[in-house]
């Protein structure tokens, strides 16, 4: 993993602490910093790998998402995640993507923070914990010279 010169400190409605954070990069910003819960890790591992909900194609439910794990320049050309040192505590770890070059259509991707598995017994829950989804929304090029026609917008 790459560190930063200087540590950026994540902004507190950037910390991902229950549910779901949404962030975005646009043309201005071309880049955020966002930050897990306390003891949570930051999923994929590989800062290169990016979750992503797909419609599946296997069953023939309306509404079945997959989340799969691809290749975050496929997506988005460039970008990179890094990995700030604000502290010597792990709980002040930050984590900034950075997209130089916007997509040539928008993207949308997610991080998960996972907390540590609980100890067991006690709770009568089952199961992996949930964890935070940092849902990061890219927007595309504002100057397209594409001559692709834009698509209808609906749904």
């Amino acid at each position: 993993s790459v560190f930063s010169q200087k540590p950026t400190p994540v902004p507190d409605a950037n910390k991902c602490k229950d549910g779901q954070v949404a962030l975005a990069i646009t043309s201005t910003t071309k880049s955020v910093t966002f930050g897990c819960n306390e003891s949570a890790t930051l999923e994929p591992r590989f800062f290169e790998h990016v979750f992503i909900e797909e419609q599946s194609q296997s069953s023939r439910a309306a509404a079945t998402l997959e989340v799969k794990e691809v290749v975050l320049q496929a997506l988005v050309p460039n970008s990179s995640l890094v990995e700030n040192a604000a502290g010597t505590t792990a709980t002040a770890v930050g984590y900034t993507l950075s997209c130089p070059n916007l997509p040539s259509s928008a993207q949308t991707f997610f991080y998960k923070c996972v907390p540590p598995n609980p100890p067991s017994g006690g709770s009568g829950r089952t199961g992996t914990p949930e964890g935070c989804k940092v849902l990061i929304s890219v927007e595309k090029r504002p100057d397209s010279d594409a001559t692709a026609t834009p698509a209808p917008s609906g749904g």
